[in-house]
């Protein structure tokens, strides 16, 4: 048995649970988004806002206290487009299944040596390949979203309207978001440990061809 290969498919089961979990805090935690906000009419205004996928929180205080309110994401967010909120929504789902399915296929070559293309090395680098897809797809929209719509408002079409808060520049991405960049990172970590443990099966494939060579050479001679 290889240990080191086995050794080096295990991490990546390892890596894939790590993913999940980044994956699943960063859609259970409010912080893809947060802001702050000025209320024009009044300059000892201020505001914080932060949201996640589905959910947010407004603290507003236009100089006599602050007032909390939770909202829900998209709805409550003048302008956001609902195709891209959608879609990364849809990618976030997609990528926390296939790394579970890079973890599941990682556990089964580390116990044995399946021989089907999807089950075996190959189909370790399509799971983790198409993890890292979706992963950097959700990533790709939520950024579309930012630079279309969340730079320049992330609040409601009344607090704009009737009540004259803005947050035009002054929105960042938050760290739920950099926890779906670290899962990519960790899958592309995933992919390198495949391999590198797997490195001794190529030179093996490699140096098969060359025996064989020979070895019709030698008949060919006699």
């Amino acid at each position: 048995m290889n240990f080191y290969k086995h050794g080096m498919i295990f991490a990546t089961f390892l890596g894939s649970c790590l993913c999940i979990g980044l994956l699943a805090a960063a859609l259970g935690t409010k912080y893809w988004t947060i802001s702050s906000a000025v209320n024009l009419k009044s300059p000892k205004s201020d505001g914080k806002i932060h949201f996640g996928l589905f959910r947010g929180e407004k603290n507003l205080n236009v100089g006599i206290g602050w007032r909390a309110q939770r909202f829900e994401v998209p709805k409550d967010i003048e302008g956001m487009i609902y195709a891209v909120w959608f879609g990364t929504v849809v990618c976030m789902a997609l990528g926390i299944l296939f790394s579970a399915t890079a973890a599941i296929f990682a556990v089964i070559n580390t116990a044995s040596t399946p021989i089907s293309f999807l089950t075996g090395i190959s189909g370790l680098y399509i799971w983790n390949c198409l993890a890292i897809t979706f992963q950097g797809s959700a990533l790709g929209l939520w950024l579309l979203q930012y630079y279309k719509r969340l730079r320049y408002n992330v609040m409601s079409a009344e607090d704009r309207t009737d009540f004259s808060w803005t947050s035009e520049g002054k929105t960042d991405l938050g760290f739920s978001f950099w926890l779906v960049v670290a899962a990519v990172i960790v899958q592309f970590v995933n992919i390198i440990f495949i391999f590198s443990g797997t490195k001794e099966m190529r030179l093996k494939k490699n140096v098969k061809p060359i025996i064989e060579e020979k070895g019709n050479g030698a008949i060919m001679l006699y």
